[in-house]
């Protein structure tokens, strides 16, 4: 896939880089500096669209920070894993209170780790389910993994920005 700025990136399956479905980083512009790609986009009974995950891949030198660049690509998620990183409990209020973000210098670059928590609807309650966001540096491109626990969490995660940063072709 092409990512704006110049430059091209492998992409792994099952994350859908041009879903049917209308996405979030259409509608919110981030499309423009960030290649956006969803595992199971798809529409919900409720009319907001959902997905079980997503990444994100960006110039490095398009972004001031990797923190920018994170708050960039979470322009993109969805409503669901949009709010995944309030601590369940806080309600969406002035004290809401939201899981940290760990800030590390990695074997290969900045590093930005949340851990999150997925609000689901399951068929007779809502539960959530354990994630987490995997921001990092590398390089010429940040990569970003939002990921549940249950598809291989950090591990993967890992595995997955690792295998983006390698194949960029410039």
């Amino acid at each position: 896939m092409n990512l704006p700025g110049g430059g091209w990136v492998l992409i792994p399956e099952p994350y859908d880089r041009k879903p049917s479905y209308p996405t979030y980083a259409a509608r919110q512009g981030v499309g423009e500096n960030a290649l956006i790609a969803y595992r199971n986009w798809r529409p919900t009974m409720s009319g907001h669209p959902e997905c079980d995950g997503m990444i994100a891949v960006g110039a490095a030198d398009r972004f001031e920070s990797l923190r920018e660049f994170m708050q960039t690509a979470r322009g993109a998620l969805s409503i669901q894993w949009a709010a995944a990183d309030t601590v369940a409990g806080a309600g969406w209020s002035a004290n809401e209170q939201t899981y940290p973000i760990q800030e590390r210098s990695g074997e290969s670059g900045p590093e930005l780790v949340q851990a999150l928590a997925v609000h689901r609807s399951g068929f007779f309650d809502v539960y959530d389910d354990p994630a987490l966001m995997y921001v990092a540096g590398r390089g010429a491109i940040n990569v970003g993994v939002w990921i549940a626990n249950r598809q291989g969490g950090a591990r993967r995660a890992l595995q997955l920005v690792d295998r983006v940063a390698a194949s960029l072709e410039r």
